[in-house]
């Protein structure tokens, strides 16, 4: 397989990093710091990267597809004050960046999730403007550009009491991204730029991680297996299951979002020699959250009742 990406140097292994990480260390030297969520193909994250080469640029996003096309561009164009993080911004502002230790967040057309219940999924709720709070330096900034007007004014009903100044105004295109050409050739033309000045702080720490419980159980039947979904303030989904007779080993994929942060990853029942062990599949990168235990906790639970 060729390598799009032509370097992976720019591209933190958030997995073996120290939490917090070290900014200053990883780019090798002292300047703000500017993050962007979700930036897509990179190309406006590189053009303010190369106007601005005294800042230090983080751009995050969940798709391996914007990744390597970002790494390809910022090797091509032998950029060297942006980092890459493939990962869930909820979860990575309250590990991997120190409380105030930013200048400026900013987001380009964040998906608004139109349908009334998909709402949980929209970034920038009060909970999520809390921890941006947190992360950033007394008058940093938090700007959001959006096309959607119910989107714009639900971020405006979020903040309040979120410790900033609050400011929004209409603008015409202007940073060239492939979701603003887009709503371009649809004939969208007016966008809803807000902008969030912190002039409060709000002190919150990095969110407690558990130590998981595992399982152990004497038997396990996969045709009796049939775990059960949940729905409450934690949702958690089973997805496809896959059994190998010949190596006595079960994975099944779990979906669960909980605070509006989503994760996708296997669980395996193996047999050990003894007994059959209950885990998260190691390498999935899954986060030791209560919905990863409440995961573990339904499988067990059906392992169990099968038994009965």
């Amino acid at each position: 397989m060729k390598a799009r990406y032509l370097s992976l140097e720019p591209l933190v292994n958030w997995r073996v990093e120290k939490h917090p990480i070290n900014w200053q260390s990883l780019f090798n030297y002292k300047a703000p710091l500017v993050v962007e969520v979700g930036f897509g193909n990179g190309e406006y994250l590189i053009k303010r990267a190369k106007e601005h080469p005294e800042l230090n640029f983080v751009g995050i996003d969940r798709e391996w597809q914007s990744v390597w096309r970002t790494l390809r561009a910022i090797k091509i164009q032998q950029i060297s004050n942006v980092k890459i993080l493939k990962a869930d911004a909820r979860w990575v502002f309250g590990r991997l960046f120190a409380p105030e230790s930013i200048q400026e967040v900013y987001a380009l057309f964040p998906c608004p999730w139109p349908k009334r219940h998909h709402e949980r999924y929209r970034l920038f709720s009060r909970r999520f403007l809390l921890r941006l709070n947190s992360r950033l330096v007394m008058d940093g900034v938090v700007w959001i550009v959006t096309d959607d007007e119910s989107y714009f004014k639900w971020i405006l009903d979020q903040a309040p009491n979120a410790g900033f100044l609050v400011s929004w105004e209409t603008i015409g295109p202007g940073f060239f991204t492939k979701y603003e050409n887009k709503w371009k050739k649809a004939g969208k033309n007016r966008f809803y730029k807000l902008t969030l000045t912190k002039e409060i702080h709000h002190l919150l720490g990095e969110p407690e991680e558990l130590g998981l419980r595992t399982y152990r159980i004497k038997d396990f039947s996969p045709d009796l297996f049939s775990p059960k979904s949940m729905r409450e303030d934690v949702v958690v989904e089973f997805k496809d299951f896959l059994y190998d007779p010949a190596r006595k080993r079960a994975v099944l994929r779990a979906v669960v979002i909980e605070d509006e942060f989503l994760q996708d990853f296997w669980i395996e029942i193996r047999y050990t020699g003894e007994d059959w062990i209950i885990r998260p599949y190691e390498g999935c990168g899954w986060i030791p959250t209560v919905g990863t235990q409440k995961a573990l906790d339904l499988v067990w639970e059906s392992v169990e009742g099968s038994l009965e």
